[in-house]
Order: structure tokens, then C-alpha cells, then sequence
């Protein structure tokens, strides 16, 4: 884990590759809660970790398994404005709820392609509603979910136009209610209104296979290139505007 600047210098990192309290195999998601405390999700590690800003640890949970709290794979983590923990099981295709002490709370997510059910889910967002976004990646589509895990309505196409996915891998969502959807295949970030309408893209040439995505305090949108090992820095611009 390491912290940067706006402009990117490096402020502090911690961890280290293994298993044990504090360690990381292969991190893939990260959240605040509310206190500043940060949950960081190890796909290697069948766990979240619960962090303090400078490193300190504070709790992890999870394990190699099926069974309520465990994760076969446990790939993106968000954080709802009541500091629930949603945590995607991408080969166990559900989401687990937590309360922010690692205590399971609930899950929902069966394989399928029906509308509600999943294959692979990877990113994982809160709306302005309050209702959870799942990227549910090996269907090409979007999901939505009430905090309760009641299906809500899913927009989906396979395919490279505007609207549609090819691969979505992560998302975001921001104070306006847009969201922002990453695409490994198709090398873009798609934009959407609250409305779920297409809105515009952003694709660079030089972008190969975006994941992450974050907005800071400004509004500035940032976009983990994974392919070329870096992170973007964009600042997206509405018509509206």
C-alpha cells in the first residue's frame, strides 16, 4: 500500500507481499469508511484488512472458503454512509455485507446470467440513492442492488458503442450521481448520468486496460492505467459545464 500527493510524490507505504497480519497477496481493492479508517481487499489472501492512515492495523477477516465471511478471491471493497462493508467474492459470485468491525451481516449473488444474478462480480460502488452498483464482469453489464441485496434494475449490451461493455472492470460514482465505468477490452471509461444514459467516454490511445478509479475532494478523476503501469489524472467536463 502507498500514499501519494495530488501531484504524486510518495507521502508513505506500508505492507509487504505474505500472509501474515499486515501483509498483502495481490491487493485489489481499497475504501475509507467515515473515520478515515481504510479496508484494503487481497484476492491472495482471501481477506480484508482494516487499517488506521498510517499503516497501523487494526483488524483483517476472511478466509480460503464458501461459507459466510469467507472469500474465494475477495477482489473490490466499498463502504455505504453507515460504514456497512460490501466486499465483491469474485469466484463465489456474491457480495458479503459487514459491519465495519468485520462482523458478517449478509450476502446475496447466485451464478447465472438472469437479471440478479452473477458471474465474476468485480467493482463495487454506493450510489447517491444509497443503492449498490455491482460490475458484474463475466456478463458485461452493470447491476444494481438495495443495501438489502433486492435487485433493482441491471443495463448491459455487449459490445464496443457507446453504452455498451466489453469487459467492465471497475467503477466510481460522483457527487452528481454520475457513474464512471472502467472497460479492460474496449481500453476506455464510459461515463453515465443518474439516469443511467450515456454521457461520453474517456479514451485515450495511449490507455491499455484502465481499473481503478477514485475522485478526490476537487473532483479530479483518477484512473489506474494498468497496462502501462501508471495512474491518470483527469478532470472529467459536463456538458453542463
Amino acid at each position: 500500500m502507498q500514499a501519494f500527493t495530488l501531484n504524486g510524490q510518495l507521502l508513505r507505504g506500508w505492507g509487504s507481499e505474505g500472509s501474515e497480519p499486515g501483509q498483502l497477496l495481490r491487493p485489489t481493492g481499497i475504501a475509507i469508511d467515515s473515520h478515515g479508517d481504510l479496508y484494503i481487499s487481497a484476492s491472495g489472501n482471501h481477506r480484508v484488512q482494516k487499517f488506521k492512515p498510517d499503516g497501523e492495523l487494526i483488524t483483517a477477516w476472511g478466509e480460503g472458503g464458501d461459507g459466510p465471511g469467507q472469500f474465494v478471491s475477495a477482489m473490490v471493497v466499498t463502504v455505504d454512509r453507515a460504514d456497512r462493508v460490501y466486499v465483491t467474492d469474485w469466484s463465489n459470485t456474491r457480495v458479503q455485507v459487514f459491519d465495519s468491525g468485520g462482523n458478517y451481516l449478509s450476502e446475496w449473488g447466485r451464478y447465472g446470467r438472469q437479471p440478479g444474478r452473477l458471474f465474476t462480480p468485480s467493482g463495487i460502488a454506493i450510489d447517491t440513492d444509497g443503492n449498490v452498483i455491482v460490475v458484474d464482469r463475466g456478463n458485461d453489464r452493470l447491476q444494481v442492488f438495495t443495501p438489502q441485496g433486492e435487485f433493482v434494475e441491471t443495463w448491459s449490451e455487449l459490445g464496443a458503442k457507446p453504452g455498451q461493455f466489453a469487459v467492465p472492470t471497475s467503477l466510481v460514482v460522483d457527487t452528481d450521481g454520475n457513474v464512471l465505468v472502467s472497460e479492460v477490452a474496449n481500453s476506455r471509461v464510459q461515463v453515465f448520468g443518474p439516469d443511467r444514459a450515456f454521457l461520453f467516454e474517456i479514451a485515450p490511445k495511449s490507455f491499455a486496460g484502465p481499473h481503478g478509479l477514485a475522485f478526490d475532494s476537487d473532483g479530479t478523476l483518477y484512473i489506474a492505467d494498468t497496462g502501462n503501469n501508471v495512474v491518470r489524472k483527469f478532470r472529467p467536463v459536463y456538458a453542463a459545464e
